[in-house]
């Protein structure tokens, strides 16, 4: 779940740098909403977990967390704000905090007491790695995401063009060393191709982590239907 939450998070604060030119002190207020919303949710879902069973509760939260992914990928364009971009963080952030409230419980169950240390150790580790993983995965899901776009934007405003590799690598590498973004939006056309490219590039990384977590709620549907009793 963490190597999830950390892509993404890659994803978005490449954008809200790259393309917003924000600071890293505006980056981290605009991510924000997803913090508070794994923190609040996470807090909720223990108590809850006394109604619900665990297996619900991260079905919910795995739901939470695809519409989430839904929301965000209609919001990044040239002229995004960051306000168009809280909905869908936080309702993000809510999914990751109900599953990752429980998931250490669902993990640590079926091990005997003597070893429970041992194995939340392998279980923290395991999480840090596949935080680092995730964002190596999203980083190169990001990359096919931009020639997806290039290829888009250069079937809409360059036809005579499309299919053409050798153009489209042009087009990449003139973007790659591209400086300010606002003299990009100054030239109407540019910022039309780039503003395909960024939509089609963050969207893909959205849709991607849409499906991985389609991916995570039919493994939670596979877990034992029970509560995790209180010591």
């Amino acid at each position: 779940m963490l190597s999830y939450n950390g892509g993404g998070l890659f994803a978005v604060s490449v954008y809200l740098q790259s393309v917003l030119n924000l600071n890293a002190f505006d980056t981290g207020l605009t991510t924000l909403p997803l913090t508070m919303g794994l923190l609040i949710f996470s807090m909720i879902a223990p108590g809850l977990s006394e109604k619900m069973s665990h297996k619900k509760i991260m079905a919910i939260g795995s739901i939470m967390s695809i519409i989430g992914c839904l929301i965000l990928s209609y919001h990044f364009r040239l002229d995004t704000t960051p306000l168009e971009l809280v909905p869908g963080m936080f309702v993000l952030g809510a999914g990751f905090g109900f599953i990752m409230a429980l998931s250490v419980d669902i993990a640590l169950t079926n091990v005997p007491a003597e070893s429970q240390n041992n194995a939340s150790g392998v279980t923290s580790t395991g999480e840090s790695l596949g935080e680092s993983l995730g964002t190596a995965i999203i980083g190169i899901i990001l990359i096919l995401g931009v020639f997806g776009g290039i290829s888009h934007a250069v079937d809409i405003y360059a036809p005579q063009y499309s299919g053409n590799e050798t153009f489209e690598l042009e087009v990449f590498d003139h973007f790659e060393k591209m400086g300010n973004i606002n003299d990009v939006k100054a030239d109407s056309s540019v910022a039309n191709i780039l503003d395909t490219i960024i939509q089609d590039a963050m969207a893909f990384v959205m849709i991607v982590t849409a499906i991985l977590m389609a991916l995570v709620f039919v493994l939670i549907l596979r877990l034992k239907d029970m509560n995790i009793e209180k010591q």
